[in-house]
């Protein structure tokens, strides 16, 4: 469904209006510029997923109402009338036919962080907390593969989204977030690949596309 229509369902359950729900669930589908297709899904459709809204959108939305609702409802009904399963950021991968530049061994978010500080300037706690997280995947699933969920050109700029276009380095200095990113990238995996390249080795299932549609929720 379109991010209105999850929109309008949030309203029926949760009250308010579509327009409280809409930039939530407008975020779960920004995937959708990468590629028309529903393996899109695989970067934010999961638990995961969920608990990364939580650092864009809090932990509530205030609705119109004046109602605090958990953002966690919202986005799991999201994961319902999307894929009908809550799944979890592995489901994604299963038979997924990986791709042999990925590395053996990952490189440590603080040995990434120094080379930053000796490559952009500054320390390197000026960069931990932006190598923390493209690394924070790892708890995602076993395996090299949880590098794929943010080791790509669109994880690049969704860093610079979530960290701001520019590090603060001390002394009145800043460094683009997304050279940081880049590079960060390259380092890891030796290359920067499209997302769609990435997206591309899934292998569908059908609940990965199974959408309610408005007319099945009663919405029109």
């Amino acid at each position: 469904m379109h991010p209105y229509d999850h929109a309008r369902s949030s309203a029926r359950r949760f009250g308010g209006q579509w327009q409280d729900y809409y930039p939530c669930h407008a975020w779960f589908d920004a995937t959708k510029s990468i590629q028309c297709r529903f393996t899109h899904r695989a970067l934010r459709h999961h638990l995961e997923g969920v608990k990364e809204a939580f650092a864009i959108f809090g932990p509530t939305i205030q609705n119109s109402d004046g109602a605090k609702v958990d953002l966690r409802q919202v986005g799991l009904q999201h994961l319902d009338e999307d894929c009908g399963i809550i799944s979890q950021a592995c489901d994604w991968l299963i038979d997924l036919d990986a791709p042999d530049w990925l590395p053996q061994e990952t490189c440590e978010a603080t040995e990434l962080a120094v080379s930053s500080a000796q490559r952009f300037g500054g320390e390197p706690g000026h960069y931990r907390a932006l190598h923390d997280w493209f690394l924070a995947t790892q708890s995602w699933c076993a395996g090299a593969e949880h590098l794929l969920f943010r080791h790509h050109s669109f994880g690049i700029f969704e860093a610079e989204s979530r960290f701001g276009p520019a590090l603060d380095i001390g002394g009145d200095r800043c460094v683009p977030t997304r050279v940081v990113a880049e590079r960060h990238v390259q380092r890891v995996l030796g290359r920067v690949p499209a997302a769609i390249d990435v997206l591309r080795r899934i292998k569908g299932a059908r609940w990965m596309l199974q959408a309610t549609s408005p007319q099945k929720l009663g919405l029109d």
